[in-house]
């Protein structure tokens, strides 16, 4: 038996009797995410060895039922296509694990966009390829993210879909579920607003600047636009820092994306 047959043999019998359910319960993720520090970064060299409990979640996702999810409530389809989202680009990495440059001329064209070498967007066809399997079809990245996440109206899932890179709102260490998803989205926003990685408030300059992630540029039509970031923050931010981004003359600017991969190999021990 060939190690990727027996891989798969492995996943099936972990996923166990979760590969009849329709739509599958996500405490496997769980299982994977305790690879997953609490500032988000992740230890990808211990999932890389303790692999066959992502395999079985992906087993389990690839096995849903298109059609029981597709019937299913709005928050079951949510908390499951953000979970395969961020299981996906875990394996992604898991595969590539450690990532290389490419060669070149594509490692000059990375470098001159400030891609670093050990970044996700070193993996050919990063956001393209079709190679995670979901509810019966293997699936890119962007396929989740673009036509089937984001239609569902929801701008919180920018805080809970995790692309794999430092500057990516933080990966939760728990399973998102429907009976919970609200309260953890609201979570990962606030968890998104007090880092400032993410955002700062720059109050000794003029014009005052509200400098925030390049996330909130790219996805800002999700938001209801410049206006809509604004009022959306509000929502999150402390009274004091509410009213500064309140007074006229504020104005927003995006911080550098940061595309280090996520890894806590690189950026060391827990703060």
């Amino acid at each position: 038996m060939t190690l990727r047959a027996t891989t798969l043999m492995a996943a099936v019998l972990l996923a166990g009797p979760a590969l009849a359910q329709e739509v599958p319960a996500h405490s496997q993720f769980d299982g994977v995410l305790v690879h997953v520090r609490h500032d988000g970064l992740v230890d990808y060299a211990a999932l890389r060895a303790d692999r066959a409990t992502l395999d079985a979640y992906i087993a389990q996702l690839g096995a849903a039922d298109s059609l029981a999810l597709a019937a299913a409530s709005r928050d079951v389809r949510l908390a499951f296509w953000i979970n395969a989202y961020n299981a996906c680009a875990l394996l992604l990495v898991v595969d590539h694990y450690p990532i290389k440059k490419r060669g070149f001329p594509t490692s000059l064209v990375r470098s001159l966009q400030g891609v670093p070498g050990n970044s996700i967007r070193q993996i050919r066809d990063t956001w393209d390829r079709r190679f995670c399997s979901v509810a019966g079809k293997a699936r890119s990245l962007d396929e989740i993210e673009h036509r089937i996440i984001r239609p569902m109206g929801e701008p919180r899932i920018h805080f809970a879909v995790n692309c794999a890179s430092r500057s990516c709102p933080a990966l939760a260490t728990r399973a998102y579920r429907a009976d919970s998803l609200d309260q953890q989205l609201d979570q990962a926003a606030h968890r998104f607003v007090t880092d400032d990685r993410h955002l700062r408030l720059v109050r000794g300059d003029e014009p005052p600047t509200l400098l925030v992630n390049a996330v909130l540029d790219w996805y800002g039509a999700d938001f209801g636009g410049s206006d809509g970031v604004r009022e959306f923050l509000l929502t999150y931010l402390g009274p004091e820092d509410a009213q500064f981004v309140r007074q006229r003359g504020v104005v927003i600017e995006f911080l550098p994306y940061d595309w280090t991969l996520n890894d806590t190999a690189v950026f060391g021990a827990a703060p």
